[in-house]
């Protein structure tokens, strides 16, 4: 064809030539849509990023608190009920652990020997652990120690193969000595006072022991992080054939869900979070690239009325757009990798995660995000090119060559035309200079109709992401946990053998939005030598002096009263809360027909005696008012009118019920139930130096027990774990061993004791609250120091009694304030990201939509248009912007914070909305900014052309 006078149109060095002097014709918008490219890399690398490596981080933190990543436990389970449970869809991982019991060394106990199966080790503990050294047991006498029992053994540097030499005890009576080699160690950080320290055996011992796992053991469960611990309950229960009515399921959520739910509420919500701010990327770019369409499109098409092939446009267009691209992502991606691995981690510093392994934890910056925010720029980028190279091969040379952009709108008909003319030049004549700028700056927006709304919807979509994430970042701040929990929570502490076990000092080592009161000691080892009637938690002369506290708001503290007694229920009214061995036990020895009073439920007797003290609570006014409310709500099978009058009682429990002991529970309703005091003090130090003799002769005469109540009756069993159930404050509570009342003021004045103080919370003046946290710990101290003194009750006639303690909302802000200010600035980061970006985005629209129109407005200047006039048409083009995305802020955007607000409110109990006001303000005032710096850039600009 060359022969013929053909000359192919392929020469690749011209393709590039004109592809680099199309980018220099369009260098002002190139930049534009250089900073564009780099920031939406930054932004998607690192809110993505960091709110990834913030989950990571917290579910870290929440495993080595637990010392385990598992989320449900069911109990005693077998091998088919395992084999079930592996075939779940919605259970990630699972595994088995066998509790052999406590292991000492010199008559004190230093660890709890387990077994794990391999699942159980690899997946649900190990990553709780950190300084793993060795592997776990293989042979029968190795072991795995923690460095917290090595440093009880005083074994400073262990070493593989060294002896250990424990007492293990298997069941109450069982004990054997052994000889372990040590095959590994590892650091554990639960909390020592509540949590006794692992060590793992091998099988092989495990067997040797006499333990089965196919027979009994408990099963480990990972389930699905998108279900909450109620529905993967529910769903075990339903799928898992439990052995008897008493094996129970307990499940909590998974430390991902409750990340993600703390972060953005819950998957759903992140979801929506990451679709709004993909969004606010795509239009970021798209602005740039649709505004200064329309000179592309010319551009383009005169090299195809020359005789361009498509394919060349192509490469001509790309080209130029590429070497924005490449080095925009390249320079997006090392700023991004600077801030997320040096800048954000030097800052944080100690102050997150500090007891967990410190700012190391926090891994922020991962490639894979980076690499996918990288594609995510370039594929977004090259498909809004593409429009325009579509728009250019799919159109004639002349459509192309005249390309505004413009619609053309066709007329409603000759009747709407006639006059049209004269209307127009009338109105012209009547607006002044003023009033027709303000109608050209209108003009020069709503001539490109499409393109107007869709960048002010962009514009909106940005500012409410910000603000939506302003929302939620200030309204789950951390310190709002702690702010909901009231000024100083005074209460009785455990005994001095209570403590000692490590009870009632759990709240130390949990979330502070966790209830401080609950425990595993029961009402014998927080009672043991303060078990007299006249004892009170806190006394009356304690409760006097802190009521009357100078700032001490009376009406907003809150006081419990109640007592410890003795409770005697029905055989039925117990059974729900009884274990399916304890039931059988109870048949064989013939349930029912003995009368009277026996103690356990195995007695076969018809009233059951506890073995402990039980809480009576006195219910106040509005807690009555809300658990009715509660029950009439639900519809619970409960007899609420009972508990109001004052002849009954209700059980509340801590979910400790299975579903079929919650069918026992409907059927108690009604059973009969009664207390009985506790004896004086002097009786009670005289029946501990009775000699069993005494003590018999002196049960049979009926002196072993205080006054007896009149009968009462079960009004129902209420879960406080259940959705929805009112907040109604306990003393110390979740026991097993124990039974937790509630009864009405009414109710209580049939009992034969007087009202004990168990617990009070102060709230006070804020400005008083220092002064008044010093006169409650002089008042705390001397108590203490008066009830060591006094003469205590146990058997062996020690001396001293259980004192109070207090808890400071003040002190805990304190100890969380390196946490709450790490996790400020992981969450504030994102914010000035995600408004960096908003104002970016907004600078972009102005500028671009400036620079299409350069030969225009030259032409207004050199026609006589004066520098004021072209300034003043600037500011109002950004005012109508301005102007209208705050409508759209101000109706529909306050609608969607407000949903968002009441969405967080169902999430989180603590979720404390605040409209951000203030930074409103502050994306007006940027805005303002931007307009007036562009505005005298351009002015200037347009000067020096002429």
């Amino acid at each position: 064809m060359a022969g013929k006078g053909f000359t192919p149109n392929n020469n690749n060095f011209v393709i590039k030539m004109l592809s680099k002097e199309f980018g220099k014709s369009n260098r002002g918008r190139n930049r534009i849509l250089l900073g564009a490219v780099i920031l939406c890399t930054v932004t998607l690398t690192m809110v993505f990023g960091i709110s990834y490596g913030k989950v990571r981080a917290e579910c870290t933190k929440a495993a080595r608190a637990a010392g385990t990543t598992a989320s449900v436990c069911i109990r005693d389970a077998d091998e088919s009920q395992y084999a079930i449970v592996n075939g779940l869809g919605y259970v990630k991982q699972a595994g088995r652990r066998v509790s052999v019991g406590e292991a000492a060394s010199g008559g004190e106990a230093v660890c709890q020997v387990q077994w794990l199966d391999e699942n159980a080790w690899e997946k649900m503990m190990k990553p709780a652990y950190t300084g793993i050294h060795g592997e776990y047991p293989e042979k029968p006498q190795e072991i795995m120690l923690s460095k917290r029992t090595l440093k009880n053994l005083d074994i400073d540097n262990p070493e593989k193969g060294m002896l250990i030499s424990l007492e293990v005890s298997m069941g109450l009576f069982e004990t054997r000595q052994e000889e372990f080699q040590l095959s590994g160690w590892f650091t554990d950080y639960t909390d020592g006072a509540s949590h006794a320290a692992p060590a793992y055996a091998a099988e092989a011992k495990l067997e040797d022991w006499g333990y089965d796992p196919d027979e009994k053991a408990d099963i480990l469960i990972c389930q699905s992080d998108n279900i909450n611990w109620q529905e993967a309950e529910e769903k075990l229960y339903t799928d898992v054939p439990m052995k008897s009515s008493g094996q129970a399921v307990s499940a909590s959520n998974t430390f991902a869900y409750d990340a993600v739910s703390q972060l953005a509420g819950s998957y759903g919500m992140a979801a929506l979070g990451a679709v709004v701010i993909l969004s606010g990327m795509f239009f970021l770019l798209y602005n740039v690239m649709q505004i200064s369409m329309a000179g592309d499109v010319r551009q383009l098409g005169l090299l195809n009325t020359i005789g361009t092939t498509r394919k060349q446009i192509r490469k001509i267009y790309y080209g130029q757009i590429l070497r924005i691209l490449v080095p925009g992502v390249c320079i997006g991606a090392f700023l991004s990798a600077g801030i997320l691995l040096a800048v954000l981690p030097r800052i944080l510093g100690k102050q997150y995660l500090n007891e967990y392994g410190g700012a190391k934890e926090l891994v922020i910056f991962r490639p894979e995000i980076l690499a996918a925010s990288a594609i995510f720029v370039i594929l977004l980028t090259m498909s809004v090119a593409a429009g325009v190279v579509h728009r250019v091969v799919n159109a004639s040379c002349v459509e192309t060559m005249h390309y505004t952009g413009l619609k053309i709108r066709k007329r409603a008909g000759k009747k709407a035309d006639k006059g049209t003319g004269k209307d127009r030049k009338t109105k012209r004549e009547k607006r002044s200079v003023r009033l027709e700028l303000w109608y050209m700056a209108w003009q020069n927006l709503n001539r490109y109709r499409g393109r107007f709304l869709v960048t002010v919807l962009s514009l909106f979509l940005g500012v409410e992401a910000f603000l939506g994430v302003a929302v939620v970042t200030s309204g789950s701040d951390y310190a709002h946990v702690i702010e909901k929990r009231p000024d100083f929570l005074i209460a009785g502490q455990f005994s001095s053998w209570g403590q000692e076990m490590g009870y009632g000092s759990e709240y130390q080592s949990r979330d502070a939005g966790e209830d401080p009161m609950k425990t595993e000691g029961d009402a014998f080892t927080l009672l043991y030598g303060n078990d007299y009637d006249e004892f009170s938690p806190i006394s009356p002369d304690v409760k006097t002096k802190l009521l009357n506290l100078d700032g001490v708001d009376q009406e907003r503290s809150y006081i419990m009263e109640g007592a410890y007694m003795i409770s005697t229920i029905s055989r039925k009214g117990i059974r729900p809360m009884q274990s399916e061995t304890a039931e059988s036990q109870g048949e064989d020895a013939g349930a029912g027909e003995k009368e009277g009073v026996g103690y356990g439920y195995d007695s076969g007797f018809e009233m059951i005696e506890g073995f402990n003290q039980d809480v009576i609570q006195i219910l106040s006014r509005e807690e009555m008012a809300d658990l009715k409310r509660y029950v009439t709500e639900r519809k619970l099978p409960v007899d609420i009118k009972s508990l109001e009058q004052g002849r009954g009682v209700m059980i509340l429990h801590d979910h400790q019920l299975t579903p079929a002991q919650e069918k026992l529970a409907q059927e108690s309703v009604g059973e009969p139930v009664f207390f009985t005091g506790l004896l004086s003090k002097e009786e009670r130090i005289r029946w501990n130096q009775m000699t069993p003799k005494e003590r018999d002769a002196a049960v049979d005469k009926g002196e072993g027990n205080g006054k007896q109540s009149e009968t009462f009756r079960i009004s129902g069993y209420l879960d406080n774990q259940a959705e929805g159930f009112p907040h109604i404050r306990q003393t110390w509570h979740g026991s097993e061993g124990n039974i937790y009342y509630l009864i009405s003021e009414e109710g209580f004045e049939k009992l034969p004791i007087q009202k004990k103080t168990l617990y009070m919370e102060l709230n006070v003046e804020k400005e008083k609250e220092p002064q008044i946290k010093r006169d409650i710990q002089k008042i705390v101290s001397l108590e203490n120091m008066s009830r060591a003194q006094a003469v205590g009750t146990d058997v062996d006639g020690g001396i001293g009694e259980a004192g109070i303690f207090y808890i400071s909302k003040s002190d805990l802000l304190s100890e969380a304030a390196a946490y709450i200010r790490g996790t400020r600035l992981i969450l504030g980061s994102i914010s000035a990201v995600l408004l960096f970006a908003g104002l970016t985005n907004y600078f972009n629209v102005v500028i671009t939509g400036i620079l299409t129109r350069k030969k225009e407005l030259e032409v207004m200047y050199n026609i006589g248009m004066t520098e004021k006039q072209m300034r003043k048409m600037f500011l109002i083009e950004g005012g109508y912007y301005c102007g209208l995305v705050g409508i759209l802020t101000l109706t529909a955007g306050n609608g969607i914070l407000r949903w968002i607000s009441l969405y967080m409110e169902t999430k989180l109990s603590y979720f404390d909305f605040q409209y951000p006001i203030g930074w409103e303000l502050a994306l007006l005032l940027g805005f303002a900014v931007i307009c007036l710096v562009v505005t005298e850039a351009a002015v200037r600009g347009l000067k020096r052309s002429k």
